[in-house]
């Protein structure tokens, strides 16, 4: 599903954010990425949904090698995979329902397209019932399942999560967090950013450690701490 082979990421101020990492995630896993602010986490998930591209090294998506990607085939890519954010970014005077339809939409999907995929995924974050209710009205964690639900609306193999938990209370946390592997449970492959150690674990996931922009630990059944 995702191959990563010697990546590294710096910038015209010379700051370096990855270091010749080697990764690869297979199909149907669930990963955390964890480490330090700075390690270079939300790098490598921007590389992986080309907000930026490698400045050494190959990053392959599903069979796509992302670095090479044109500015027009961007968009066709994106809609192969899912994101989420700390932020939500939801567009705060639209419904519920409208933030979803409106990936949809972007894409050229008819009305009935809509219709069909927009009610299941809301069902599926619980939040059909809310369908009608302005973004600004919900809770962090309601608005956090609404950009789950619009970031699988498009029912992508692949949902890269950056710190998906950050702003939300633990109770909405851990919600937000069992929405993912319930997604994961289904066969969606899943890579989460995350400093939220109670969470990684309650599980005991694969977790993949950077410091420094390197790989320092790969772990099949890890938990946060080193040595977890």
């Amino acid at each position: 599903m995702v191959e990563l082979v010697g990546v590294t990421k710096t910038y015209p101020n010379g700051a370096g954010a990855l270091r010749g990492v080697d990764l690869t995630v297979q199909d149907g896993e669930f990963v955390y990425l964890i480490g330090p602010s700075g390690a270079g986490k939300s790098s490598l998930l921007r590389l992986l949904y080309r907000e930026e591209r490698p400045t050494r090294g190959t990053v392959v998506v599903d069979g796509v090698n992302v670095g090479r990607l044109r500015p027009g085939q961007v968009a066709m890519y994106r809609r192969r995979i899912g994101v989420i954010f700390q932020d939500f970014r939801l567009l705060p005077q639209w419904s519920v329902y409208k933030n979803v339809a409106f990936a949809l939409r972007v894409t050229g999907a008819s009305p009935r397209e809509i219709r069909r995929r927009v009610g299941p995924a809301l069902d599926e974050v619980g939040l059909w019932h809310k369908r009608d209710v302005l973004a600004t009205q919900l809770s962090g964690g309601e608005q956090q399942r609404v950009a789950i639900a619009r970031a699988m609306v498009h029912r992508p193999r692949l949902l890269l999560a950056d710190e998906p938990t950050g702003n939300l209370d633990p109770v909405a946390a851990r919600e937000v967090h069992r929405i993912l592997l319930d997604l994961n449970a289904r066969g969606t492959t899943v890579i989460m950013a995350t400093h939220a150690s109670h969470l990684v674990d309650d599980v005991r996931r694969r977790v993949v450690a950077l410091d420094a922009g390197r790989v320092v630990r790969d772990a099949r059944a890890g938990g946060y701490a080193h040595g977890g």
